[in-house]
């Protein structure tokens, strides 16, 4: 994993605040967002869950996206693979975020036992996939 130098780490952290409305130091479902292109699912529907990861990490392979930027809790930005993408809350690194350098998409794993997906081509790709969706959307 490469660290992000950090002049690039600021930018992209600002960028990622700006255009997907994280204004507190946690996000969508745990305080609200402005944008209408998320969607937040019980963790447990997703956790663990190999079919579930590999769809996420094929729509973003798809994408041309085969490395991604990952955010840990403590604002450290480092670059991973797509194909190591573990969505999930880790008690090593908290919370955490992954993106891309477009911001066209965002996830967002939460303590609270959420997993939050931002952009609508990734939203619809999954809910393609996901047949029972609709019952594991996250409610606070």
């Amino acid at each position: 994993m490469d660290l992000e130098p950090s002049q690039h780490a600021d930018h992209l952290l600002k960028k990622l605040l700006s255009i997907w409305d994280i204004e507190k130091h946690y996000w969508y479902p745990l305080y609200d967002c402005k944008r209408s292109d998320v969607i937040a699912f019980n963790a447990d529907y997703i956790e663990d869950i190999e079919s579930k990861v590999l769809d996420i990490q094929n729509f973003l392979l798809s994408q041309n996206n085969d490395r991604i930027f990952e955010m840990q809790e403590d604002r450290t930005i480092q670059m991973i693979e797509t194909t190591s993408l573990d969505p999930s809350y880790d008690g090593h690194y908290g919370e955490r975020f992954w993106f891309n350098e477009d911001m066209n998409w965002v996830i967002y794993a939460s303590h609270e036992g959420s997993i939050t997906f931002g952009g609508q081509e990734l939203i619809s790709a999954l809910k393609d996939k996901w047949q029972d969706w609709a019952a594991n959307v996250f409610l606070c």
